[in-house]
């Protein structure tokens, strides 16, 4: 929310064309089914009904969706010291470190290439440090909203987070660097998203 508020506050946004939307859902931890959650309808409703504000014809609405792209930010594993054989030699996010990129062939996330390649040329743009985490292989993956969202909307999407210790547990700790990363990462997002994707299509 804080990387919009930015945003809006910036020159950048005098050059925006774009609806750019920052939104929290509830029920993330138990399904996201409710009115409230993922699951719902809340989100496609107010995109539907921005849309129809501006009078955006209905048949030219499906390709402002797919010209559209969600980050859905969450936290991500970072190796704790305790446990540091539960991850994968080649994919051990680290405090301070950067924003982890998560990803998972069976869509438990819904980070896909061409999401993660789009994704790290704004990190690039925002000097914002990347990280890659894939669940080890004979370990279970949760999910997030991100697989739920895109699913609904035919929005692209990239599952990111911060990498953090003991998560869900009452020990949950993060570093203060990797909080700044995601509140830069952020800002630069909105500000640069439409520049580096008009140019990933006229390649």
């Amino acid at each position: 929310f804080q990387g919009l508020c930015d945003f809006s506050n910036s020159a950048a946004v005098a050059d925006s064309s774009d609806i750019c939307i920052a939104v929290s859902f509830d029920h993330e931890e138990c399904g996201s089914q409710s009115c409230t959650g993922a699951e719902g309808a809340t989100l496609p409703s107010w995109i539907d009904y921005l849309l129809g504000s501006l009078e955006v014809p209905t048949m030219a609405r499906p390709g402002i969706m797919s010209r559209s792209f969600l980050l859905s930010a969450d936290c991500a594993h970072g190796v704790h010291p305790n446990y540091a054989a539960k991850h994968q030699s080649e994919h051990r996010p680290d405090f301070h470190k950067g924003i982890v990129i998560k990803t998972n062939a069976n869509q438990r996330y819904a980070t896909t290439s061409l999401t993660s390649s789009l994704f790290r040329e704004v990190c690039k743009k925002a000097n914002v440090p990347v990280q890659d985490f894939v669940v080890r292989n004979d370990s279970p993956c949760g999910t997030t909203i991100g697989p739920i969202v895109s699913a609904k909307t035919g929005i692209r999407t990239i599952d990111i987070g911060a990498p953090q210790w003991a998560m869900h547990s009452c020990r949950e700790t993060c570093s203060t660097n990797d909080c700044g990363h995601l509140l830069t990462l952020c800002s630069g997002f909105y500000e640069t998203f439409r520049e580096i994707d008009n140019s990933l299509e006229s390649m």
